[in-house]
């Protein structure tokens, strides 16, 4: 399988190890990717500021990724989002297509944009994806965590179900990881309120932690950088907020399944997590069948608060 690849801003700074992770996963399920030529940021800053501005850059890399004559796939979340907006909007938008195109000098034929998530469990699937697997992770217990813009809009967003989606959890017990229900995995993290309202993008991302720590998990697994950033990189900085402690490691989906790859930690990029991984890893194997009645318990409990 063949992909045109457009990693975005953070997959070359903050979020290096989900690149490398990517780029380490695919490799082993023989998925061959082509990074774009000059692409450039997705405009998701600059969406703040003029929406046309940002709808625009993100057409131009639509625009270098349909000279590949691939299907594109992008890891982040926000960048997937954006990209195919832009996608739709030089199909159904006269006026701003011809805007685009003038300004590039070039016609815009389409590209088909896939998350990465879309990519492994649909294209490659959970069943091929679980035959390159070297060990199960059989000790790990993991909540899926979507947030907003994975699946969201639907009429973009297509691979998985809006209100409850199940990719990830595939993934995670394709991994031999035990999957716990999570009734905020489709609940915003707080992310595009760290900037402005740090102390309620905070409270929002605690009461993630509250039901995961809850249900019994050992981590969670994302699939995109902005809501790996406040999980992981702002932990510690929720803990001070609130007095607490959480010390929960937060993994890139593609970080879990390069571990039942069995592929190296740094080849992974684990050291790169702001909360240490090590007690996680050391966890693998090593799971007692007398916890899972009392994890049972547990998610019962949760789930008739909730429903109060």
């Amino acid at each position: 399988m063949k992909l045109a690849y457009y990693p975005g801003c953070t997959l070359h700074g903050t979020a290096r190890e989900y690149d490398a992770s990517t780029k380490a996963i695919c490799k082993a399920a023989g998925i061959e990717l082509t990074e774009i030529d000059d692409w450039n940021c997705c405009g998701a800053l600059e969406a703040i500021f003029d929406k046309e501005l940002s709808m625009g850059l993100s057409a131009r890399n639509n625009f270098k990724a349909q000279k590949t004559g691939l299907d594109l796939v992008i890891p982040c979340s926000i960048c997937s989002h954006n990209l195919s907006r832009a996608d739709k909007a030089m199909k159904t938008d006269s006026g701003f297509r011809e805007k685009i195109e003038k300004a590039l000098d070039e016609k815009y034929t389409g590209v088909n944009i896939k998350h990465l998530l879309d990519v492994v469990v649909n294209d490659l699937g959970t069943e091929t994806l679980a035959t390159k697997f070297k060990k199960s992770l059989n000790g790990i217990k993991a909540v899926p965590y979507y947030g907003c813009l994975l699946i969201r809009p639907s009429e973009i967003c297509k691979f998985d179900n809006p209100e409850n989606p199940t990719s990830l959890d595939d993934i995670i017990k394709a991994t031999g990881a035990e999957c716990l229900p999570f009734t905020q995995k489709t609940k915003c993290c707080g992310g595009n309120l760290l900037m402005s309202k740090q102390d309620y993008a905070f409270i929002l991302t605690k009461k993630l932690f509250d039901e995961a720590k809850a249900r019994g998990a050992n981590c969670i697994v994302v699939a995109c950088p902005m809501c790996h950033m406040l999980l992981d990189g702002q932990q510690g900085m929720i803990e001070k907020a609130h007095n607490t402690v959480i010390d929960m490691p937060v993994l890139y989906f593609t970080q879990l399944i390069g571990l039942a790859m069995d592929l190296g930690e740094k080849e992974l990029e684990l050291d790169k997590n702001m909360v240490s991984a090590s007690k996680l890893i050391a966890s693998i194997g090593k799971e007692k069948p007398a916890e899972k009645k009392v994890e049972a318990k547990i998610a019962t409990a949760v789930e008739a608060e909730a429903a109060q």
